[in-house]
């Protein structure tokens, strides 16, 4: 059984839906993936790590010719392994159970609505389905530098149930206008809206950039749905000012900044969003066997 949602009770929080009561109707369950670094199996969800892959179905390769060549293209790299059984609240495609991401680390120009961004691809699947075990994967880091932070590392994920609300020009008009027209309340909502970290659902943030005029599927023109954020940083709650003593909440370890144990949680990953915040995995919310498309700010 799956936990509830968490609504994270805060003072900021009462406040912003006292002063907008109309808010309250919009808020959603994102699941929070909570990565921690290990050594997952290909039965198991998880972040980076091998994958349950089809023995007679070729591992998918970057068919970038500045990444490559025909004769030796580069292996693309394990992003996420997530289990219907671990994370159902993800809309699988009926008969599937298991859905797998990759990308190629490097950036590519990609056709409008994304024009610069990662060539990832997005595959669904029926576990039982996979009854041999597969064939070795290629090993990222005989491919890419030892050091490159945008090679997810290996790690096991903790999935948690929280409430957010969407990104606020997602909004109906007369919500954006209230926020728009107050200083106090936009500030609220930019701070408690949104989840951060690796997730599966909800919004992401564009505070960075302008959001795109068109979220819709470049095959069917139906509606964008965000399938995966991936993070550079872990979002830890602080327990105390002085001397700034964190919580790990899946260990229920108290971590200091700036300790080795603290910089491990809380980059678990060891991936970098081009020097930004987050970036999305979409998908079709028509048919999400549709061409991903990776944006970030």
């Amino acid at each position: 059984m799956h936990d509830t949602a968490q609504v994270r009770e805060t003072d900021d929080l009462a406040r912003l839906l006292a002063a907008m009561p109309g808010l309250s109707s919009f808020a959603r369950t994102v699941v929070r993936l909570r990565p921690r670094r290990g050594n997952p199996g290909i039965r198991e969800s998880h972040v980076g790590g091998p994958m349950l892959w089809p023995v007679d179905e070729p591992w998918p390769h970057c068919g970038d010719a500045d990444h490559g060549s025909a004769v030796d293209a580069v292996p693309m790299v394990s992003v996420a392994q997530l289990y219907a059984a671990d994370v159902p609240e993800i809309a699988f495609p009926k008969g599937s159970d298991v859905v797998q991401i990759v990308w190629c680390p490097e950036p590519h120009d990609l056709p409008e609505p994304s024009f610069l961004g990662k060539d990832c691809r997005v595959f669904w699947r029926r576990s039982s389905e996979v009854v041999h075990e597969p064939t070795a994967q290629p090993d990222p880091w005989e491919h890419w530098d030892a050091e490159w932070d945008e090679v997810p590392r290996p790690c096991a994920v903790h999935p948690e149930r929280v409430v957010e609300y969407p990104w606020w020009e997602e909004l109906p008009a007369d919500l954006r206008q209230q926020l728009e027209n107050s200083e106090e309340l936009r500030d609220l909502y930019w701070g408690e809206s949104l989840t951060d970290g690796w997730k599966v659902g909800g919004s992401k943030s564009w505070a960075s950039s302008d959001m795109p005029e068109s979220l819709h599927c470049p095959e069917c023109a139906a509606p964008l749905v965000l399938l995966l954020q991936v993070d550079s940083y872990e979002g830890l709650p602080l327990i105390s000012e002085n001397p700034h003593t964190y919580l790990d909440t899946v260990t229920g370890q108290h971590l200091v900044w700036g300790t080795e144990e603290f910089t491990l949680t809380r980059e678990a990953t060891g991936f970098r969003v081009d020097d930004v915040a987050e970036a999305g995995i979409y998908v079709c919310s028509a048919d999400p066997r549709h061409r991903a498309l990776y944006f970030t700010q």
